[in-house]
């Protein structure tokens, strides 16, 4: 593909853009817990009859006055025993507000009990062009144990590891019930999950591979690969399943999963409805799109549509 293709090609984001225009139209209460952060991991467990999420310690939503106490009553005992544990807004995205403390003994308590009140109530302006789904989830805030971050297994000497201060997420898109692939939280421009667990890496140099203006391609030190791929050699079969399974009954779902934690294993961090997914590697994008678009068209015309025909 030339770069004049792509500046007249729709890609996912467009379809994103799209859908969530129509979910203010439509305002469907029966998507609202696919963005919420309480609601999804009893959802999850009934669907698959294991707790794939993180355990939650406890939530609160911020009309309850009791129920906040005993969420500071809970970050309290974290505290006590030095146990590292995530502060979430209930509701939102884009990681805000999100207070990660990995040694909470070390840390100050009024500025733990701050973050939990900053996530009760938390806004933000971005989540204002998100869509209806996930500004009608019920405000409040959990709390969950800390995933391990991937820094914990580099060396102390590495230069910068402000980008690495926390968890290896894979993004796993899975379109009318199946998985077409999964990318980095982190790095989303380094590598592709193809399907059958396949890791591809992208060439930086290849023409047509970033669109231009959306994001940086930066290097995955060697180790976090490592981890990955050791990690998707044991249990890509069982993310596949489970993310299928979640998604049974949808057009489309992103279910991100933590990775790496040799406590924990891979562990469900949040499912999102009408989420990104590999915008700025062009040719991803582009072909989720037009894979998206020809499922729905096919379903209106009750024929087979071949997208790349």
């Amino acid at each position: 593909m030339n770069a004049e293709q792509g500046k007249s090609t729709k890609d996912w984001r467009c379809i994103m853009n799209k859908r969530i225009g129509l979910s203010y139209r439509s305002c469907s209460f029966g998507l609202v817990w696919l963005d919420d952060k309480l609601e999804q991991v009893h959802r999850t467990a009934t669907q698959l009859g294991i707790q794939r999420h993180l355990p939650l310690l406890a939530a609160a939503p911020a009309s309850d006055a009791a129920a906040a106490k005993k969420l500071w009553a809970a970050a309290r005992q974290q505290v006590a025993l030095n146990s590292s544990f995530v502060v979430k807004p209930r509701h939102g995205s884009n990681s805000k507000y999100v207070a990660m403390w990995p040694c909470p003994a070390q840390a100050n308590e009024e500025a733990i009990l701050e973050s939990i009140e900053a996530a009760l109530c938390a806004e933000d302006p971005s989540w204002r062009r998100e869509s209806w789904n996930q500004n009608a989830v019920t405000k409040g805030a959990v709390l969950q144990p800390l995933y391990a971050l991937m820094a914990d297994v580099l060396e102390t000497g590495e230069k910068d590891l402000t980008k690495l201060q926390k968890p290896l997420e894979l993004k796993v898109q899975v379109l009318f019930g199946e998985v077409v692939g999964a990318c980095l939280n982190s790095h989303p421009m380094y590598l592709w999950v193809t399907r059958d667990g396949e890791v591809i890496q992208w060439d930086p140099k290849t023409i047509g591979l970033l669109k231009k203006g959306h994001g940086l391609w930066e290097d995955l030190p060697p180790q976090i690969f490592y981890l990955l791929v050791t990690s998707l050699s044991e249990h890509w079969p069982q993310i596949r399943q489970d993310s299928e399974a979640v998604a049974h009954g949808l057009d489309e779902l992103r279910v991100d999963w933590l990775l790496g934690d040799p406590v924990w294993g891979p562990r469900i961090g949040e499912l999102t409805y009408m989420g990104t997914m590999a915008l700025d590697v062009f040719p991803v994008s582009w072909r989720l799109a037009k894979a998206f678009a020809a499922a729905h068209l096919s379903r209106r015309e009750d024929r087979r549509l071949e997208p790349f025909g």
